[in-house]
């Protein structure tokens, strides 16, 4: 119990500091991660049978996870949701592994899906400081991809008016 409560805490204290220190991108990921947190918590939990079979509900919560992870690394201009979203795609491949051979005994199961969760949190942190860093440094912070691109058009069309071209 005391695993939870630690994890709880460290969950906690990183999303809100992700939504109050972040950008748009850690945000999203706060809020997924939060949501994926109360959705497992929310799952029947039977000391003795959690973990030893392959539970469908928290594989079902963990792809959803990935999905939406995996939407935010497409879209965002950042690179650590590239990193978190392949430490969560190795904790629904570890369901995959248990589907798979279940042999795999429950402990390892168990740790590996929590213990995966640690480095995503850490991964979270940096992305915030990283994004505190560049605004303090003054530079323009872009927080999804299709921002900069709409930027660099604005940018080739005022150069084309200043060249006295037309627009393009």
């Amino acid at each position: 119990m005391t695993r939870v409560l630690v994890f709880a805490a460290v969950l906690l204290g990183t999303c809100l500091y992700a939504f109050r220190r972040g950008g748009a991108p850690e945000r999203w990921v706060a809020a997924l991660l939060l949501l994926a947190a109360t959705a497992s918590a929310l799952l029947p939990h039977v000391r003795g049978y959690t973990y030893v079979h392959v539970e469908w509900q928290r594989v079902a919560v963990d792809s959803a996870l990935l999905a939406g992870l995996v939407a935010v690394s497409l879209t965002a201009d950042r690179f650590w949701p590239l990193y978190l979203t392949a430490f969560h795609a190795l904790t629904v491949a570890t369901h995959g592994v248990r589907a798979y051979d279940p042999a795999v005994l429950p402990i390892v199961y168990t740790r590996v899906a929590a213990w995966l969760a640690y480095p995503g949190l850490l991964l979270l942190a940096i992305g915030v400081i990283r994004h505190r860093r560049r605004l303090r440094a003054g530079g323009r912070e872009f927080d999804w991809t299709f921002q900069r691109r709409g930027a660099a058009d604005e940018t080739r069309a005022c150069d084309a008016r200043g060249a006295g071209l037309r627009d393009p």
